[in-house]
């Protein structure tokens, strides 16, 4: 037995590393602490480049009051700042650093030279370095402006499991850094933020420039995109304690991810994952595949707290159930309801559309067209429910002429006037036909449906009524079995009564593996394939199956031709959405988007398109591309499609799959079920229709 060796203090370097890791764990909060020195230090110009994404040097230059002589020894020693000088200090604290920890910490996992002037010594300034314990080793006169420059070089040089990290993911880590800067870049009015990188094969790109008398919309656009403007609504609400004040999108100006969401609380770029649940949630009801794109800011008096994390962006509000209320009547008032309100005026109205109740004009129309909403169809086209529906049902009385607009002239008699009774009788039958064709029955949102499979939803009716009244009896009968002790229920062949036997029903899971252990036993009429993976006994639906198979296929492998413009079209994007379209560019050319880079031009303006793709004589256009964008910011691995892409891959894929009805051979149907193992997602078809169901629990039962 291993002796105890007792309690001991930690040496106090390896505190300092164990400390310093926790506060600067990769390569946005490097430069995040860097750019909060520099605003807290009153600049209106902040310069951050970057070489090689940060993993040879990252130098942050500003215009800020400098770093007085006194304050050089103590500079990043840990734990002394200027910031606060009491924990009662945080209840009023309005700088971004306040635990003098960030210097400190970067001197332990990177190489720290800064060179400072303030307005009394410029323009002589001073450089020093320091040790990785934060002490200073070395100064040197220079020339330079009022203001400070940090160099950091060899991030994580001595922590080999980050460096291998960073190196590894950072074209991903640069992406983070590029969506933390705008967040900082919104927020701070008057100052002028530039981010830009330089590898060793090219000139440096600029990833974020903010002009600095710009009001926020402004900003927001230059780090959006400019397409936004017409989407972007501007809200505000007062209460109690609580202020909010942002921009929101419209649904309809939403994108492919959640990356552009960002919140400030009193200033402080935030996470609120709450208040971000709670918007998804309400747009989700308008535009279920799209995420809003906003930049709220948050004012509360007092009750916050944000000294949680040391990244310190999660912060505690005590009023944080009135924030969200507010958040929400806000939104609604601002933004969703008047969509909801909303009435095409633009289009022409089908005869008698809104007029079932008989108003015209009872909810207020908005001045801004809905392109989506559709009109009801001709009261002459709508399905009658009816206990009689052989019987003739009288037309409404038209309606009062009013006394503001001019009677209609005689000589144009009403529509259905002197009509011969053969039309009137093909109308008749058009309508009933219309009806009746409502009542068709269709499997999923495949092609492959059963082809005109309509109903006499009497004459199924009158067959209901037979069978109550045939299983009556077995049901009067039944009723005194139930007034004994419940027999044990099955689900799935297995009794639920019993915990074990339940506990493996409800714990039973097939994976994409298993696919292939499947015994095919047969077909069942014609449309599915019954298999058997041990004693689970599934049913397969061949064409749901084939089709996704056939789908997957094409994305992988389609060739997309492309159409080139005439003039080729200057792409307005933000300037992160720009710099991840020229880092995939190849994965836009797959797509069939061939774009062309304007170095000399301005950030957000620097991509020309020059062909667009085209498939089955369908034209996409820059919304497409938009959303291809949207999913390599989420997401750079890969080849993604956009919406329309995959609508028209699941169409063709529909229609080259095994159908319904098609009788299959014991080696196609093996071939079906094996291809659902080699997929990433077998479970549904493209339309959503399921791949398989589980039948049946065979334990007692011999094939």
């Amino acid at each position: 037995m291993t002796e105890s060796i007792g309690m001991r203090p930690i040496a106090r370097e390896t505190v300092h590393k164990l400390c310093s890791g926790q506060v600067i764990v990769d390569l946005a909060t490097s430069v995040k602490e860097l750019l909060e020195n520099s605003l807290d230090a009153g600049a209106t110009s902040v310069d951050i480049k970057m070489r090689d994404g940060g993993l040879t040097s990252i130098t942050v230059t500003d215009n800020g009051h400098g770093i007085a002589p006194e304050d050089y020894e103590t500079l990043c020693r840990k734990h002394w700042t200027s910031k606060i000088t009491s924990f009662e200090d945080l209840d009023g604290v309005t700088t971004f650093g306040f635990r003098g920890e960030a210097l400190s910490s970067l001197c332990a996992v990177a190489t720290v030279t800064i060179a400072t002037a303030t307005r009394e010594s410029a323009p002589m300034g001073m450089s020093l370095e320091y040790d990785t314990s934060g002490e200073l080793v070395e100064k040197t006169a220079v020339a330079r402006e009022r203001g400070t420059t940090v160099v950091i070089s060899g991030l994580f040089a001595r922590w080999p499991v980050r460096l291998a990290d960073l190196k590894k993911n950072a074209r991903k880590e640069y992406t983070r850094l590029v969506g933390l800067v705008e967040q900082y870049s919104i927020i701070s009015d008057g100052v002028r933020i530039t981010l830009s990188n330089q590898t060793a094969r090219g000139n440096p790109v600029v990833s974020v420039r903010t002009p600095p008398q710009s009001d926020r919309l402004a900003r927001l656009l230059g780090v959006f995109g400019a397409h936004l403007r017409p989407h972007l609504v501007h809200f505000e609400h007062r209460a109690e304690n609580v202020s909010l004040e942002g921009h929101v999108s419209r649904p309809e100006g939403g994108r492919g991810g959640s990356d552009k969401q960002y919140f400030f609380v009193n200033g402080r770029p935030c996470d609120l994952p709450k208040a971000k649940k709670l918007i998804n949630e309400l747009f989700r009801a308008y535009c279920p595949n799209r995420y809003p794109v906003f930049a709220i800011a948050v004012s509360v008096e007092g009750s916050v707290d944000v000294n949680l994390t040391p990244d310190k962006r999660e912060v505690m509000i005590r009023c944080e159930e009135q924030v969200l209320l507010g958040l929400r009547e806000a939104l609604m008032k601002s933004v969703l309801e008047p969509d909801e309100n909303a009435f095409s005026v633009s289009e022409p109205q089908a005869p008698g559309a809104g007029l079932a109740d008989g108003s015209v004009g009872a909810k207020r129309q908005s001045s801004q067209p809905c392109e989506d909403l559709v009109p009801p169809p001709p009261a002459a086209l709508r399905p009658r429910l009816s206990e009689q529906p052989d019987r003739d049902v009288a037309a409404p009385p038209p309606p009062q002429a009013s006394p503001k607009k001019r009677p209609a002239p005689a000589s144009k008699p009403p529509a259905t006037a002197n009509r011969p009774a053969a039309a009137v009788s093909k109308a008749s039958a058009a309508t009933a036909s219309v009806a009746k064709k409502m009542g068709s029955v269709f499997i999923g949102g495949c092609r492959n449906r059963i082809q005109n499979d309509t109903h006499d939803w009497k004459s199924v009716a009158d067959r209901l009524r037979i069978k109550q009244a045939r299983h009556r009896s077995k049901h009067d009968d039944s009723q005194q079995r139930d007034l004994d002790p419940a027999p044990a229920m099955t689900e799935g062949g297995l009794s639920v009564t019993d915990p074990e036997e339940a506990s493996s029903a409800l714990s039973r899971l097939i994976h994409k593996s298993d696919f292939l252990r499947m015994r095919v036993l047969g077909q069942f009429n014609y449309g599915f394939i019954i298999a058997l993976l041990d004693n689970d006994l599934y049913i397969i639906d061949q064409h749901a199956s084939d089709e996704k198979y056939n789908f997957e296929q094409l994305q992988q492998r389609a060739q997309i031709s492309s159409q080139p413009l005439i003039h080729p079209a200057v792409l307005e994007l933000g300037v992160v959405d720009e710099a991840v379209a020229i880092e995939c560019r190849d994965k836009l050319e797959k797509n069939g988007f061939f774009v062309d880079v304007d170095e000399n031009a301005t950030p957000g303006q620097r991509l020309r398109l020059k062909s667009q793709p085209v498939i089955d004589k369908t034209l996409f256009d820059q919304k497409d591309l938009m959303e291809l964008v949207a999913q390599l910011c989420v997401d750079p691995v890969g080849v993604p499609r956009c919406e329309r892409a995959r609508r028209v891959f699941a169409s063709r894929a529909c229609r080259k799959s095994t159908m319904i009805g098609d009788p299959l051979s014991k080696s196609r149907m093996r071939d079906i079920v094996a291809h659902l193992g080699e997929l990433d997602h077998p479970w549904n078809c493209p339309h959503g229709r399921p791949t398989l169901r589980h039948l049946h629990r065979l334990d007692r039962v011999e094939l």
